[in-house]
């Protein structure tokens, strides 16, 4: 039975974003988000149905890749790509049947772990689990999220696994991520359901509960710890969100975890009794963290549960909080329209914040300067002009012989639709539509290029 706590009311500020947006990039359903360290404009979206989308251009176009049988369901929510070969990619994820390889760039996949029981039992690796050492590449982890509660490992770049522990059932009866201090890489913890935190400091070979709120052990049966993050800045800072998942369990619960103790402790710094599911830190100004957090429930079913559509900001390391209002929220090609963050990424190289939600692949706009744009306004092979009424493409490759062009609001409603009759001058009608700006995909549900466009009235 937990001991009678003394409640701890935790205030934090909430102050309006000014010229900063989210902008779609791809409005299919994504779960994680890959990046090449030796190319900026690389970037891989796990779908659903063992499909990634990979663009070589930054987001301005997209290609539809297959790693398996796409006649099953299951949700691509954890990836890495190596550090050691940029080819090599894996993957994981809910419903999943074990990782997926491919050491060709998605060229051709394996799958390089299975349940090795007679019943073949799922290897759900749900949130961010699968993690490459922080000074080692090549050496990866992974956090079986069902069954037995597994760790896994893996020291010739992903070709094989050996499971090195499993934690007991009594901390927890899921994993659901994992994460590595980068000062100390014997240092790992993994995110748990309960609201529990395992930590090991032998490599992922024995686990111990640390205090997660209020020095208990355990935040709330129905919640999870689906992310954790540590500082680059200060690598014994480190966040941690919390998931809420059963409506009748909101008080006290959920929120953002912090430590700065290399994780020996964490408590609540802000958000209580709202379901979060994703964060980032990258370095910010005056030697403070730059924060990202995005929210999350569990259905489109009414609930009084808070968190889907709320993404928040914080430049000073928790002391205070912006949320972002204006995100273009739509429907994804499942027509789900809930509003999730399933994942926050920070590109390594550039520094660039992308988010990977029920509705799409974004990214953070920050342009610096009047004259700079992070998102190109359309693909170097599209040209489009805009009119009083009418938006005229003309396309310098055409490719597909039957290849259709869809524009959607920035709410991610489809507007209008159609077929490509002349790629080399495709005239399609604004006068219906209200000012604003707007996504056009041109191209096959497989291959398709992106523009961004305004109208004016």
């Amino acid at each position: 039975m937990k001991k009678l706590l003394t409640l701890v009311v935790v205030f934090w500020s909430v102050i309006p974003v000014f010229g900063q947006s989210w902008k779609l990039l791809n409005p299919k359903l994504t779960f994680t988000i890959l990046f090449n360290a030796q190319n900026t404009q690389s970037i891989w979206a796990g779908n659903w149905a063992n499909q990634m989308y990979r663009s070589f251009d930054g987001g301005a176009s997209w290609e539809l890749v297959e790693i398996g049988s796409i006649d099953v369901l299951n949700f691509i929510t954890s990836g890495v790509r190596s550090n050691l070969d940029s080819n090599m990619l894996i993957l994981g994820g809910f419903g999943f049947d074990g990782i997926r390889r491919t050491s060709d760039a998605g060229v051709t996949w394996a799958r390089v772990l299975t349940d090795s029981s007679p019943a073949r039992a799922r290897m759900y690796f749900i949130a961010e689990a699968l993690i490459e050492d922080t000074q080692f590449p090549g050496t990866f982890y992974g956090a079986r999220g069902t069954t037995n509660n597994g760790i896994w490992k893996s020291h010739d770049n992903g070709a094989t696994w050996d499971s090195i522990s499993v934690i007991p059932s009594t901390f927890t009866t899921r994993l659901c991520t994992i994460a590595q201090r980068s000062d100390s890489n014997n240092i790992l913890f993994v995110g748990c359901r309960g609201g529990v935190m395992a930590r090991s400091d032998d490599y992922g070979k024995t686990w111990r509960r640390v205090p997660v709120l209020n020095g208990e052990l355990s935040i709330s049966g129905d919640a999870e710890i689906p992310k954790i993050v540590f500082s680059r800045r200060v690598p014994t800072t480190g966040y941690a969100v919390v998931a809420i998942t059963a409506p009748d369990s909101i008080r006290d619960n959920g929120g953002l975890l912090k430590t700065v103790d290399g994780g020996a402790t964490w408590d609540r710094i802000a958000f209580s009794d709202t379901s979060l599911w994703s964060v980032a830190v990258r370095d910010g100004a005056d030697g403070k963290d730059d924060i990202f957090i995005g929210g999350f429930r569990t259905s489109n079913l009414p609930t009084l549960i808070i968190g889907d559509g709320l993404v928040y900001r914080s430049s000073n390391g928790g002391e205070s909080w912006q949320r972002f209002d204006d995100i273009p929220w739509g429907v994804n090609e499942r027509e789900d329209t809930i509003r999730n963050v399933w994942s926050l990424h920070i590109n390594p190289t550039t520094n660039k914040v992308y988010m990977a939600a029920e509705t799409g692949t974004f990214i953070f706009d920050e342009a610096t300067s009047v004259t700079e744009t992070l998102v190109p306004a359309s693909h170097a092979t599209l040209n489009c002009t805009v009119t009083d009424n009418e938006l005229i493409v003309r396309d310098l490759d055409p490719a597909d012989d039957h290849a259709t062009w869809t524009i959607y609001s920035m709410q991610g409603s489809t507007v209008s639709h159609g077929v490509i009759q002349d790629p080399h001058e495709c005239r399609i009608s604004t006068a219906s539509m209200p000012t604003g700006q707007y996504l056009l995909t041109w191209g096959s549900e497989r291959r398709f290029r992106t523009a961004l466009f305004v109208v004016e009235k």
